[in-house]
């Protein structure tokens, strides 16, 4: 796993979450490939047990992301573009030359088109291999999707920015990447003092959203993220900064014989698992057969962690997109957890939610496999109905009754680039509502803890349900509703003391179009607008 260290702390917050989008999709049945059997010639491939796992090394048969009657089906990642987003690319390697893009590639440590590095960077080659390395050429082994495209992003070093980091996620190649390898985590374990949240750059977040949201032609680069190699020092993945996001697939480390790999971190933001490094119960330890850069044909066998498991399921998302190429970000996702397999893996401590879903600290949804995703995929629908979330909308219930003199305050967190695109709705009790702000010119970007004051409830009862309905106009950009206030300035109607009361918000149904006009004019399918609420509500006695 490596490490970023970067250059100063411009513009980070603390991570505060998302809602999940609610999505509904038709289903269509796509016809199947005929399978023909696909025997791949290098060296290395017997070895490779992350991705056919015959019971070498002391492993156990059949704990592999299940890749081989995906190639059977002439499935091989065609099309479909990898950025590698890490140290230095040794696109020279023979494994890594016929599918290596230069356009799109770059340099941010030395600013220059060409991701190649220094002969110090053996991370980034061995995490291209692991993904995408070609079959055929006899070097080496191959990767998950050896008919992918590569691109290298390296911003590995110590004097990268923020915006750099940023720019190393946008698409700078305009449609071409489908899916972001990123093997790298903050620098934020110690042994002496176990690990700590990392900070966030907002504006690095804005890009991973805006390019889950906008990036792939509008349906979303697929971002792939290692879940760190700290769980001996009590790592988690919600200590990693990008990981851990709603817009992120967070990838765990399980070894040859289906249990947790004692240095993958574990944590609530894992999705799936994937085949790595690891010493298994009869005291084994194997590595990743993959890729090095001392030469145009040198492998190691020493690769591993979750660097290794996170560009394995980069490739297995090239090749879901193969099948189905105008799948979106969500789907990919839904399809990688639905289709996870708990098979070979421990069976205690697994959680099954209200959906019949299960779910594991250790392994997220369970172990990717290949083969079940890519048959899912064949099966959704080319053009999904979008059901978005606009107004995002959330009540709360009121037990204490003050009539209302001063006002109601509104105090409100929302991240965007144009924040004169949103419109911000308050329902009192009575179902009576008012607008607070409307849309307008202003061009700035982003509220912070910013109060609203409405009048319109002078005389009210605060008791009772309360209503907040956030809009967006905008067509083109992504934001979150961060955080908000409720403040009441009345009277108690009893001369009860100041109450604390604790409030648990819950969303609102779907506000019926019939009834809000406005809802028809803001409702885009590019757009995600999600968000954490924040329930604080502050009773003011006078």
């Amino acid at each position: 796993m490596m490490k970023w260290n970067h250059k100063n702390g411009l513009d980070s917050i603390p991570v505060l979450g998302l809602e999940t989008m609610a999505v509904s999709y038709e289903r269509n049945k796509y016809q199947n490939n005929v399978p023909k059997e696909y025997t791949p010639s290098d060296p290395l491939f017997p070895d490779q047990f992350h991705l056919k796992n015959t019971g070498q090394f002391v492993g156990q048969t059949g704990v592999d992301v299940n890749v081989s009657p995906v190639w059977d089906l002439g499935y091989f990642g065609e099309d479909i573009t990898i950025a590698i987003v890490d140290d230095g690319l040794y696109h020279s390697h023979e494994d890594l030359s016929s599918n290596f893009l230069m356009e799109g590639s770059w340099d941010y440590c030395l600013d220059k088109n060409d991701p190649v590095g220094t002969s110090d960077d053996t991370h980034g080659t061995s995490c291209a291999g692991v993904a995408a390395a070609t079959d055929g050429d006899g070097a080496c082994g191959l990767g998950a999707a050896p008919k992918a495209n590569l691109m290298g992003r390296r911003f590995l070093c110590d004097c990268v920015t923020y915006a750099e980091l940023a720019e190393a996620f946008s698409d700078k190649s305009e449609g071409t990447i489908h899916v972001s390898s990123n093997s790298w985590g903050p620098m934020g374990c110690t042994e002496e003092d176990g690990c700590t949240y990392d900070e966030q750059s907002l504006i690095v977040k804005r890009v991973i959203v805006d390019a889950v949201l906008n990036g792939r032609d509008g349906k979303g680069i697929v971002f792939v993220f290692a879940a760190g190699n700290e769980a001996d020092e009590g790592g988690d993945i919600n200590q990693y900064t990008y990981a851990k996001m709603a817009e992120v697939i967070g990838v765990a480390a399980i070894n040859n014989d289906g249990g947790h790999s004692q240095y993958s971190n574990i944590g609530s933001a894992i999705i799936v698992s994937g085949v790595s490094s690891g010493l298994n119960a009869k005291g084994n330890y194997t590595g990743i057969r993959t890729t090095d850069r001392a030469s145009t044909t040198s492998c190691t066998d020493e690769f591993g962690g979750t660097s290794s498991a996170c560009p394995l399921v980069a490739g297995v998302v090239a090749l879901i997109l193969e099948a189905n190429p105008k799948l979106n970000y969500w789907q990919v996702q839904q399809i990688l957890i639905e289709t996870a397999t708990r098979d070979d893996l421990p069976t205690e401590n697994w959680i099954q939610n209200s959906e019949g879903y299960h779910y594991h600290r250790h392994f997220g949804f369970g172990l990717v496999d290949a083969s079940a995703a890519v048959e899912e995929a064949l099966e959704w629908d080319a053009e999904p109905n979008f059901q978005i979330d606009n107004p995002v909308s959330a009540t709360i219930q009121i037990e204490k009754n003050y009539t209302i003199v001063g006002g109601v305050e509104i105090q409100i967190s929302i991240t965007h680039p144009c924040i004169g695109d949103i419109a911000i709705n308050l329902e009192s009790n009575s179902g009576a509502s008012i607008d607070v702000v409307v849309t307008h010119k202003d061009k700035h970007s982003d509220l912070d803890d910013y109060p609203l004051v409405t009048k319109k409830f002078y005389g009210e009862s605060s008791k009772g349900t309360w209503t907040i309905r956030v809009y967006d106009e905008s067509q083109e950009d992504a934001g979150t509703f961060d955080s908000w206030k409720l403040s009441f300035y009345g009277i108690s109607d009893n001369s009860e003391p100041s109450p604390t009361p604790t409030i648990t918000p819950t969303p609102t149904p779907d506000p019926d179009p019939s009834d809000e006009a406005s809802i028809s004019n803001f409702v885009n399918n590019s757009l995600l607008l999600s968000f954490f609420l924040l329930a604080i509500i502050q009773f003011i006695i006078l």
